[in-house]
């Protein structure tokens, strides 16, 4: 019986014997591509980092203009916090921002020409209530006026109607309109 369970138990434990150095450096080299990838992935996730492409320059100087780039209201919000999936839906977020990231590289090199006003229409018609309502969850408790309670009640009643939706009323939240030639004159600092 003793030779017996030395066979059954013996074998399995002189492969794992062999095998766990691979094993553990395979587990160690996982480890590290996570924490490389999550790295970079927070060092593409900037506001500054979307400037290097010239294509979002005027994006940037908007964005810096406006309540969600000045930190006015108490927070900085960066792009990716309005444009992509919420940081905890991980995997959500990591594939809509591979997706969104490797169409602008290719609208970058072989798009042709970059028409902004026709950018920043598609870009609105593209937003979703979700990632406004993400942070603005409580739309009701401290509206401005009474006109603003009214419309906002209004908007949760009909969420589905065009008007309803967040960018119909807020379209310059996240971006300022200003003149090309003040954005241009604006200095450019980290966000």
């Amino acid at each position: 019986m003793a030779g017996f369970c030395s066979k059954v138990i013996g074998k399995p434990l002189k492969a794992i014997k062999k095998r766990a150095p691979a094993f553990l450096a395979g587990f160690i080299f996982a480890v590290l591509c996570v924490i490389a990838f999550n790295a970079a992935l927070e060092a593409t996730s900037t506001p500054l980092y979307c400037t290097t492409c010239h294509e979002m320059e005027v994006a940037y100087q908007t964005w810096k203009l406006s309540e969600h780039g000045t930190g006015r209201m108490g927070t900085s919000v960066g792009c990716v916090e309005c444009h992509l999936p919420p940081k905890d839906e991980y995997f959500a977020y990591v594939t809509e921002k591979t997706y969104v990231g490797c169409t602008d590289i290719y609208k970058h090199y072989f798009g042709g020409e970059y028409d902004i006003e026709n950018m920043r229409k598609k870009v609105l018609d593209q937003m979703l209530d979700e990632r406004c309502v993400n942070c603005h969850d409580n739309l009701l408790a401290r509206p401005s006026s009474p006109a603003v309670r009214i419309a906002h009640m209004a908007s949760l009643a009909r969420p589905d109607s065009p008007e309803a939706r967040c960018m119909a009323c807020h379209e310059y939240t996240g971006h300022k309109r200003k003149e090309k030639a003040d954005i241009k004159d604006s200095t450019r600092d980290e966000g």
